[in-house]
């Protein structure tokens, strides 16, 4: 089936003849990944995505994300797609063993979800923006929040997010007015809006965490006063979700994306919202920057599946 939207023999080609991939397992870090392990792991990618990914990447862009009775509603699929690629390992690949992972070379994983976005990238795109999340989280979160967050996010239940952009301030995020005002420790009291959040609500997940810049009160102006919190859409609290005060507004289209939900969010209306501080107060640019980096590549990686998908259409059609 994958011949459909992919061509393997031609991944493989890149693979071992342009990127050269196999000189990476001369390095410590990917001693496991000799020739027979990244075929194999290209293979499971693709029987993945013949499964659980393109079977429904039609009904999901036909049946666009939907706002109703203060739910944001997706195609039913789209749960099991997300679990399928977290149970699958994918959403953790890249990450330490002692965190689940399996240490994958960023360059093997990016072919296998170039497959996955080829297959559904409004699925697919879910879950690695997951991924990009729980990773902020891993390099500069603490003990406490990686042991709340990284597991549930890890295995598909919870989505993450990055919260970045406002109604008054788009890519000037020295002009951005969400505030942080200290409760006690690092926990924080958030308000503010976002817009344009991608995965930013749906209901093919238990819980959404957002990784959000914002202003701690007293803070310098411009970017150097940026600290990032985590604030998820519920609290959890001695093994319970409660509500954290985090309400859609409304969505936003995403051209060639319907499916892919793009959120309008507030924050603390009702002055009930917790967020909790990432690393050290007013370095939520530096430590963002991380996350948008790799959203460009996703983004590009994206595209290319996009397009990779319509030119076997078109040779379909043909």
């Amino acid at each position: 089936m994958s011949d459909r939207y992919v061509n393997m023999r031609n991944l493989q080609f890149l693979l071992d003849e342009v990127f050269e991939i196999q000189q990476l397992q001369a390095l410590e870090r990917y001693a496991d990944y000799d020739p027979e392990a990244i075929k194999l792991t290209i293979d499971t990618a693709r029987q993945l995505a013949d499964q659980h990914l393109y079977p429904s990447y039609r009904a999901m862009d036909r049946e666009k994300a939907h706002f109703q009775d203060g739910k944001v509603l997706v195609h039913p699929a789209l749960r099991e797609a997300i679990r399928a690629l977290a149970e699958g390992g994918w959403v953790a690949a890249y990450f330490d063993y002692d965190h689940g992972g399996q240490q994958m070379p960023y360059t093997l994983l990016n072919v296998c979800q170039h497959i996955f976005y080829a297959a559904n990238s409004n699925a697919a795109a879910y879950a690695f923006l997951t991924q990009a999340a729980a990773n902020l989280i891993v390099h500069f979160g603490s003990d406490e929040l990686q042991e709340t967050y990284l597991p549930s996010m890890l295995n598909g239940r919870w989505q993450g997010t990055m919260a970045l952009t406002e109604p008054q301030a788009g890519s000037s995020l020295s002009d951005l007015t969400a505030s942080a005002r200290l409760l006690d420790g690092e926990r924080y009291a958030i308000k503010g809006q976002k817009i344009f959040i991608s995965g930013g609500d749906h209901e093919a997940v238990d819980n959404v965490v957002h990784l959000l810049l914002a202003r701690i009160e007293g803070a310098p102006a411009g970017v150097k006063g940026i600290s990032l919190f985590v604030v998820p859409k519920y609290r959890p609290v001695d093994g319970k979700l409660l509500p954290n005060d985090v309400q859609t507004a409304g969505l936003y289209g995403k051209m060639g994306q319907k499916g892919y939900v793009a959120a309008h969010l507030m924050f603390g209306e009702n002055d009930g919202c917790e967020g909790y501080l990432v690393g050290a107060p007013h370095h939520g640019l530096a430590y963002m920057f991380q996350m948008m980096n790799e959203a460009r590549i996703a983004t590009g990686n994206l595209a290319n599946g996009v397009a990779t998908a319509a030119y076997h259409a078109s040779l379909q059609y043909a």
